[in-house]
């Protein structure tokens, strides 16, 4: 490791990848939507382009190797291995999802005794979020490892498998009345029995993303866009940024929140047995903010055929890249909208 090579056993590695090799590979498959397969025969072919065929061919463990690198770099990059977590006690600990810097956080973004803003100013400093399934991002049925689990562990933008299985078990079959297409106008409504027979693990996530289109959490999809599926992305988000019934410090139980869902004229009709009165529900379709599908998609073309706990991270870094690049072009962003607003 010292020379900047990657064994690729940990108990007797007879090969290695250079760090190099890693991160050019994951760079690339974040901006170009390519697997760990396309990346591994491009490097036999630019070994020997005639025959390729008798170049070593280091999918299997480059797969492993390039799975684990990606874990290791995100817990640099979240500040895991400098102990970022005891300067944001709210968080879970050692999360590792990047978080929006322009969402409302009290003790981080907001400061003085901001909960004292007039109630009918309160929108200014509210939170915003919405919600929004995905179909392409889906899993097929396949002979997959049981075993394989997600590095995060739910410390990302998805809840930890074991409870968000249970909680769906729960809550037993799924009823009639969930499948009815009570909107014309909402085609995830009109469409769940169709979705349902598809031969599919995982029909699509739900993601839960801000008003400035930072991925908040995400919640695989079983039969269709379930109301449950949901509120659990719903309910890991605010958990990730820190807001709870049991989180007063810093009176983050005073932040006000407007939420947003192209079904919310039928979800809404028992949200308020399902979560907190205190949560303001109001917005559609019309108001949703925009999604990332169009980047999505494209890595959904290669995760429904990985394992779960694969699927799982890869998604992760995808997330995650997402995040990084909106808060880079995020200056420039607020600075075109109030150039525009002065004007």
């Amino acid at each position: 490791m010292q020379a900047h090579l990657f064994p690729g056993s940990a108990a007797e590695p007879i090969s290695a990848f250079s760090f190099s090799v890693l991160k050019e590979y994951d760079l690339h498959t974040l901006q170009a939507k390519f697997g760990a397969y396309d990346y591994c025969f491009s490097l036999r072919r630019l070994t020997n382009n005639v025959f390729t065929h008798l170049v070593n061919d280091p999918y299997q463990t480059f797969m492993r190797v390039a799975r684990f690198w990606r874990y290791m770099d995100s817990r640099i990059r979240m500040g895991q291995e400098h102990g970022i977590s005891r300067f944001f006690p709210h968080r879970p600990h050692g999360f590792l999802m990047l978080y929006c810097p322009a969402c409302s956080d009290p003790g981080v973004n907001m400061l003085g005794e901001w909960w004292r803003t007039p109630r009918f100013l309160r929108h200014l400093i509210s939170k915003r979020v919405t919600f929004d399934g995905n179909h392409q991002a889906n899993q097929f049925w396949k002979n997959t490892d049981p075993f394989d689990k997600s590095l995060a562990d739910g410390l990302a933008y998805f809840p930890e498998t074991t409870k968000y299985l249970a909680f769906l078990e729960s809550l037993g079959h799924i009823s009639p009345e969930e499948f009815a297409a009570h909107c014309n106008h909402v085609k995830v409504i009109a469409n769940q029995g169709r979705i349902q027979g598809q031969n599919c693990a995982k029909t699509g996530v739900v993601n839960t993303q801000c008003d400035h289109v930072f991925v908040m959490a995400t919640a695989d999809m079983q039969n269709g866009e379930r109301y449950a599926n949901v509120d659990a992305s719903s309910h890991h988000a605010f958990a990730m940024y820190g807001f709870g019934d049991d989180k007063t410090d810093n009176h983050r139980d005073l932040v006000f929140c407007a939420d947003s869902y192209d079904a919310n004229c039928s979800c809404c009709v028992n949200k308020v047995k399902r979560f907190a009165s205190s949560t303001y529900l109001a917005d559609q379709k019309e108001f949703t903010a925009e999604y990332y599908w169009v980047e999505l998609n494209q890595v959904g073309g290669y995760t429904r055929q990985m394992n779960d706990g694969h699927r799982e991270d890869t998604i992760i870094a995808h997330h995650n890249d997402w995040n990084w690049r909106k808060t880079v072009n995020l200056g420039e962003s607020f600075l075109f909208i109030f150039s525009r607003s002065i004007n």
